[in-house]
């Protein structure tokens, strides 16, 4: 929807108490942030408190190496916890969902340390022998691992009280009562959103809209009267508008008033793209996707990515070719049959390319031609279950990164009957083959695994969003986060 003034010729000189005092909106910090705030200072004196006493009997002599262990395992810690998924919202719900990620952590941490203790701090300080031998690394690798779970429990305690008391409820103000308003109103009382936002609806008269018959409950609707936006805004001390009017045209002159104060004003797809992380189609307009902030594709980003998947792919290829030969080996004793398969896959541009994987099929599954996998489909083998279930039937796909056919982080590359089917039934579905394909992505780490017209829709909603907003340290959060997939498979086929 595109606002614009009812009436330019009044100009700004009829804005709402434009000449009053400004009132000072303050705004509610976001909950994940302030659950990673307090992971970091609590971790950090924690391990503070717990080594500090302890450190001439861990051999460590002085300040400065109790801070280097401190700081290596509080990012560590914080790292881990961020890669299991501890700081999305849906993780933020109740304290039994908050507790998985924290686990998971927890079951990498210790093999993680280890190799960092003993490798990494024992070359910088080759004289402590705690460093120096693995079973003390070890030992404190458990120590650090134990204080993580106690501080991470406590801050997660305290959260989840100060989320019940209304601490990070952000007070929304919708301009609209109708359909969007609506829709608004079911995401935000949605599980994982309830309880962080408060919702206040305005008719859209108010911005010289026309009444329109409203679909939102009536208790959540205000009653302007005589008072302008502005004066509704401070009443209810308000942390943003979002304008999710029917009308296209509307004043202004009132919203500008509230966002020269410091109050935010968002548009309506504005808002469900920040709230969702995806480019909702049955809402989106051409004429906003267009203006609106994103797609900015810079040459030094192209180099840092392109650096990236062969800087990654090479570690990771060379780390996963022990397991690669197991799998291998199993599917070679569970068979006959060959151990890769390839399949003709699309990537940026259109362009067609044979894609590696571990076959996990039986060699006749596709005899009926080209169809989506199921759940428990009897097609699969036994060992392609297993390597299905933790990913490990992609690692072949790390020679396509390293071809340049595909990238590290990317829209999954369909193959060319599929695509063909979706680009007819699915508006801007050839948009996703304007990047490269990839081998995870922000759609695989917020949606499961589709097989419908449907479930390919919402991946290309996510799809859009990491296109718009794409840049390098985006694609190394989503690789991190692609951890909390392979260590907690959800929706494998």
């Amino acid at each position: 929807m595109v606002v614009m003034p009812r009436d330019p010729a009044r100009g700004l000189q009829h804005c709402d108490n434009w000449n009053s005092k400004p009132t000072r909106f303050s705004n509610i910090p976001d909950a994940v942030a302030i659950l990673f705030l307090l992971d970091l200072v609590c971790l950090s004196l924690t391990y503070a408190a717990v080594l500090y006493p302890i450190q001439t009997r861990l051999d460590i002599w002085n300040h400065t190496q109790l801070a280097v262990l401190t700081c290596l395992q509080t990012a560590t810690s914080l790292l881990l916890l961020y890669a299991a998924g501890s700081y999305r919202r849906d993780g933020l719900v109740r304290f039994s969902t908050a507790m998985i990620p924290l686990g998971l952590a927890l079951g990498c941490s210790v093999a993680l340390m280890v190799p960092v203790m003993h490798v990494a701090l024992g070359a910088i300080y080759p004289d402590l022998l705690i460093y120096r031998s693995i079973s003390r690394s070890a030992t404190l690798a458990l120590l650090g691992s134990g204080i993580t779970l106690a501080a991470g429990i406590g801050v997660r305690l305290a959260f989840f009280a100060m989320s019940r008391r209304g601490w990070f409820q952000r007070k929304i103000l919708v301009i609209g009562t109708s359909e969007k308003a609506r829709y608004i109103f079911d995401m935000l009382s949605d599980e994982k959103y309830r309880g962080f936002s408060d919702l206040s609806f305005l008719s859209e008269t108010v911005l010289g809209g026309q009444e329109i018959a409203p679909e939102v409950p009536e208790e959540k609707i205000i009653k302007a009267g005589d008072r302008s936006l502005f004066e509704i805004a401070s009443e209810l001390r308000v942390d943003g508008i979002v304008v999710a009017a029917e009308n296209d045209a509307l004043l202004l002159d009132p919203l500008l008033t509230c966002k020269t104060v410091g109050l935010p004003v968002l548009e309506f797809n504005s808002f469900i793209e920040r709230e969702t992380g995806r480019v909702d189609l049955r809402w989106v307009d051409l004429s906003w996707l267009v203006y609106s902030h994103g797609f900015e594709i810079r040459v030094m980003d192209i180099f840092l990515k392109r650096l990236t998947d062969l800087v990654v792919a090479s570690i990771m290829l060379w780390a996963a070719l022990p397991v690669l030969l197991m799998s291998a080996l199993a599917i070679r004793l569970e068979g006959k049959g060959p151990i890769f398969y390839r399949q003709t896959r699309v990537t940026r541009g259109g362009r067609t390319f044979e894609l590696y994987k571990l076959r996990t099929m039986r060699v006749d599954a596709e005899r009926h031609g080209a169809q989506w996998a199921a759940e428990r489909d009897p097609r699969i083998t036994k060992v392609g279950n297993v390597l299905r279930r933790f990913r490990l039937d992609e690692i072949p796909q790390l020679i396509n990164v390293l071809r340049g056919d595909m990238s590290l982080v990317g829209p999954r590359p369909e193959r060319p009957v599929f695509v063909a089917q979706l680009s007819e039934q699915i508006v801007m579905y050839g948009l996703r083959h304007n990047v490269k394909a990839g081998i995870t992505g922000w759609a695989q780490l917020n949606y499961p695994y589709g097989a419908s017209v449907e479930d390919a829709r919402r991946k290309l909603e996510y799809d859009l969003f990491y296109m718009k907003h794409f840049n390098v340290l985006r694609d190394l959060a989503i690789l991190l986060q692609t951890c909390r997939i392979v260590l907690w498979p959800e929706g494998v086929r």
